[in-house]
This record gives structure tokens, C-alpha cells and sequence, in this order.
């Protein structure tokens, strides 16, 4: 079974640059040339499109793009950069500019693409962070895209994303999350990966979860469905939280023996948090410190507490839990996966 799945929001990170799109040329004294179509998306939509002194110049830039395409990156930038004199104006120089950056980037992913080759996954991957926060803007982007196509289901499998169209371990969930403590975001200011995160209201109904007192209350939140995931194959868990207030918390990911099932099945009688962790389970209790983003890559071989008479084969469920004592907290959960070794 092939437990790879490709993050959701990141197929819709990129765009696709088009090199092959038509150009329109305006002729007349005094008006500059300009493209019908806008290349790539890395130009927010308060750029104007680049416009050049003479119709030679536009055929240079078509032509540029190109070269560009089939990665041919020497020559493309010094096209780009014959090309940049002739714009007309600050806004079409940025444009032409971003080209010349991203094709002298474009150089460094034969290094990356030779990793690929040799099925150094985790090389790879290192090289394509380091270029996708330099490049990541630039019309290089489309080709870093490809790359990532391939490399990141080599090293991770997605449990939740809280995208459009979530993966499997993440549906059944889904069903489960207490409609009065959860819902999805798109704001991208508490997004860590992709269009979309969760919010938990964690204990905020006084009572459902396990239970609460006071300004103290306890609950859980189902997070992924582990029945069809090989677990075994992975070293690492990893998982971003948002805090947005000053004050810490404790909680526990839970990986419990019982399946996920709709309509908050489990929600009450649980023993409370200590029957809960008494047997039957692994979990690891992490600490958020800081306001902000807080993200935390568990070692699945090392740091779980677990009941000896399991395996990853028992394990049905993956849960966030409340400390107790727990204030009542907001927290955006986030890009939740599996990393192999």
C-alpha cells in the first residue's frame, strides 16, 4: 500500500509560468510594448506587466522565456539580462529581474536534481528548502514545484492537512471533532502550510471532553486515523500548534488501540486523563512555550511512553489531549505528518 499522499494546499502553492503564452505588441509613437499575458503569479496583482522600448526587445523576452523553459540556464540569463536594458519603466525591471534571479538559480537544481537521481531523498530535500526560500517567489518557481512533486512523498505522509480535500487518516476525524470547540481557517496569518489549519477552542464547553471545574477544563481532539497507516515505516512525527496568548500549556498526543468514530463517540466515561493513559496507548506529553507558532517533531522510536504489550499494528488513533489543570485555550493546529528516516 502506498501511504504517500501530496499536501493539498502545496499543489496550489505554485504556478505555472507561461513561457508559451502569446504576446501582444501595442505599436505607436510613444506607447511601450506590452504581453497579453502575465507570466507567473510571483507578481502580485499590482505589478504591471513588462513593457519594452521596441518590438526586437519583446521578441528577445519571448524568446528568453523560452530558452528559460527548457532550463537552459547560462544562456537563459544572459537573454534576461540583455533584455532588462530595454524595459521601459521601475515596474518592468522587477518583473525582468525576478527572470534573471530564477534563471541563476536555476543552475543550483542540477544539484538537487543529481540527488534525485542517486535517491538522496533527504539531501534533496534540504537543497529544495534552501532554494525554495530564495527562489520560492521568482518564476523558478514552477521547477522547484516539480521537484517537490517528487521528493516530498519520498520522505512524508500527511495525517492532516485541514485542506479542501483532506487526506484519508484525517476524514475519519473529522467526524469526530466536537462541532462547539472546532472549525476550519483559511486566514493566512495562522496557517503554517498550504490554504488551511484548525481551530480548537481546547475545553471551552466547561464539561464535555473528560470534564472540567472552575476555569479549568480537559479535553481531547481526535487528530488522524492510523487503521491503514503503516506507522512502522516512519521515524519522526511532525506538527506545528499557534498559540496565541502568552501562557503555556501541556498536553498529550495520544495514540490510542480504539478507532475513530463519529458523532463524539467516547466523548464522556473515559476515566478521565490518568485511565486514559494507563495502558493501552503510547503518548507524549510536549509543552507549548511561546506565543506564536510553536512546531514540534516527536521521535516515534525514542520519546513515546508506551505500553509494552503493543505495537504500531494495534495502534487505531492519533489525539491531542488536555493537562489537567488546563485553562481554557485557542490553539491553530497544523501540516500534521509523518517523516521517514
Amino acid at each position: 500500500m502506498n501511504h504517500f499522499r501530496p499536501r493539498s494546499g502545496q499543489r496550489d502553492l505554485f504556478f505555472p509560468i507561461c513561457l508559451t503564452a502569446l504576446f501582444s505588441v501595442t505599436f505607436g509613437l510613444g506607447l511601450p510594448l506590452l504581453l497579453d499575458a502575465k507570466a507567473p503569479s510571483p507578481f502580485t496583482a499590482e505589478d504591471k506587466e513588462p513593457t519594452f522600448k521596441t518590438p526586437e526587445a519583446l521578441q528577445k523576452f519571448k524568446d528568453a522565456c523560452v530558452v528559460f523553459s527548457e532550463k537552459n540556464w547560462k544562456e537563459a540569463t544572459k537573454a534576461f539580462q540583455e533584455v532588462l536594458k530595454e524595459t521601459t519603466d521601475k515596474a518592468s525591471r522587477k518583473i525582468v529581474d525576478a527572470y534573471v534571479d530564477a534563471a541563476k538559480g536555476g543552475k543550483k537544481l542540477a544539484r538537487i536534481s543529481k540527488d534525485i537521481e542517486q535517491k538522496n531523498w533527504r539531501k534533496a530535500w534540504t537543497g529544495w528548502l534552501t532554494q525554495q526560500k530564495k527562489y520560492g517567489s521568482t518564476p523558478l518557481s514552477t521547477h522547484l514545484e516539480e521537484l517537490h512533486k517528487t521528493i516530498y512523498p519520498e520522505l512524508f505522509f500527511d495525517l492532516a492537512t485541514f485542506e479542501t480535500d483532506p487526506p484519508e487518516p484525517e476524514k475519519k476525524a473529522r467526524e469526530a471533532w466536537p462541532e462547539n470547540q472546532t472549525r476550519l481557517t483559511q486566514d493566512p496569518d495562522v496557517i503554517h502550510e498550504g490554504k488551511g489549519a484548525l481551530i480548537w477552542s481546547a475545553g471551552n464547553t466547561g464539561g464535555a471532553g473528560f470534564g472540567g471545574f472552575g476555569n479549568f477544563a480537559f479535553g481531547r481532539l481526535p487528530l488522524a486515523s492510523l487503521e491503514e497507516v503503516v506507522v512502522d515505516d516512519y521515524r519522526w512525527l511532525n506538527f506545528s500548534i499557534f498559540n496565541e496568548d502568552d501562557n503555556f500549556g501541556k498536553y498529550i498526543v495520544y495514540f490510542g488501540t480504539d478507532p475513530i468514530q463519529g458523532g463524539n463517540q467516547g466523548w464522556a466515561n473515559t476515566g478521565g486523563l490518568a485511565g486514559y493513559l494507563r495502558n493501552n496507548c503510547y503518548s507524549h506529553q510536549i509543552t507549548i512555550r511561546r506565543k506564536g507558532w510553536n512546531h514540534f517533531r516527536v521521535d516515534l522510536a525514542r520519546e513515546l511512553k508506551k505500553d509494552p504489550n503493543l505495537t504500531w499494528t494495534d495502534i487505531q488513533s492519533m489525539m491531542l489531549l488536555t493537562v489537567p489543570p488546563s485553562h481554557k485555550k485557542t490553539l491553530v493546529i497544523d501540516a500534521i505528518k509523518l517523516e521517514r528516516p
